[in-house]
């Protein structure tokens, strides 16, 4: 390998390995997902939200429908609850739902303007499930439950 080929890689892996690592926001605090006061799923995993932000399923462990929203793409943390929680960075979660929309018709889920909005939906509608920061969510006055929390690249119980 000469030298051109391998800084590239390493400069390569260095990216991975910094994306991989996560962090929670621009400034470290960690990201909750949130669902409607009155709501009674369970703590939830990664899994579980995988399928429901892929658009896999519409429902909830144990049931009931559950509408998923999404912060802007160019937000630090949906980016974030992407790589953590889809596994993609935001290139390759642009096109997961390009192929998505031709293959079956099935689009991302809403995209809202911030964390307020995403807040304000997810209070005002018992299907909801966003994710913002944390301080976001403690703002919301108890309008909403957190079912997961991401810290470190890593999906944790509330």
């Amino acid at each position: 390998m000469n030298r051109r080929n391998f800084l590239t890689g390493a400069v390569a892996l260095g990216f991975s390995l910094t994306l991989a690592a996560g962090h929670a926001s621009a400034d470290g605090e960690e990201i909750v997902v949130i669902v409607h006061k009155t709501n009674a799923v369970g703590p939830m995993n990664r899994s579980q939200l995988g399928s429901l932000f892929k658009a896999k399923s519409s429902e909830f462990p144990g049931g009931g429908r559950a509408t998923a929203v999404n912060l802007p793409p160019e937000n630090p943390a949906r980016q974030d609850f992407d790589l953590t929680v889809l596994g993609m960075r935001p290139d390759e979660v642009e096109r997961f739902w390009l192929d998505s929309k031709i293959r079956s018709g099935v689009g991302s889920p809403r995209k809202l303007t911030g964390s307020a909005a995403v807040v304000r939906f997810v209070s005002n509608d018992e299907t909801g499930i966003g994710y913002v920061p944390g301080a976001d969510a403690r703002d919301a006055g108890g309008a909403v439950r957190i079912v997961a929390r991401i810290r470190q690249g890593q999906v944790v119980a509330p």
